[in-house]
């Protein structure tokens, strides 16, 4: 066993029982998280307009913040893809991922710091719990392919760096 394959083993048993415990607590991690990403966008314009910084229960959250589609919500989408500042998370997003769907055209998804951590995170932990449940490391020693979308990325019109997610998320994978 190589060193890659044993500190792999040994990570993926800690990333295990981390998720683990986070299952056994979901509901107050919920809450903690529900509370602490009211409290992060309560200055935004988005936060102002729902009246964030009295929301203190997710049933408050629920009767102030209506469901809607892309559309309905264009109006903040297109400030945020302007580069105005803390429309639905404070500062500007590092990126706009584009995506088409079934409506609308194009669109494009507001991409944060917080956001991009959370995405490779998740990438990790399938690899991790894959390691853990299965006992297979070997793949550590050798290369590995990611499929997916475009990996280039360009700025829009108002220098927010703009690609496909995937292609986005590649720029963090590491060689």
């Amino acid at each position: 066993m190589g060193l890659k394959s044993f500190i792999g083993g040994l990570w993926s048993g800690l990333r295990a029982r981390q998720i683990a415990y986070k299952a056994r607590h979901a509901l107050e991690i919920q809450q903690r998280t529900f509370h602490t990403l009211i409290d992060h966008a309560s200055n935004t314009r988005f936060g102002k307009d729902h009246g964030f910084d009295s929301i203190n229960t997710y049933g408050e959250f629920q009767q102030r913040v209506p469901v809607r589609n892309y559309e309905q919500a264009r109006d903040y989408f297109d400030r945020i893809y302007r580069a105005e500042k803390d429309v639905s998370w404070p500062g500007v997003p590092i990126y706009l991922a584009k995506t088409s769907g079934t409506t609308s055209g194009a669109k494009y998804i507001p991409i944060t710091r917080e956001s991009i951590r959370m995405q490779i995170a998740g990438a990790r932990d399938a690899l991790m719990l894959y390691m853990h449940e299965t006992g297979k490391r070997g793949f550590l020693k050798g290369k590995m392919m990611f499929l997916s979308g475009s990996p280039e990325i360009g700025p829009n019109e108002y220098g927010i760096r703009t690609g496909r997610l995937s292609g986005i998320v590649n720029h963090f994978v590491p060689n």
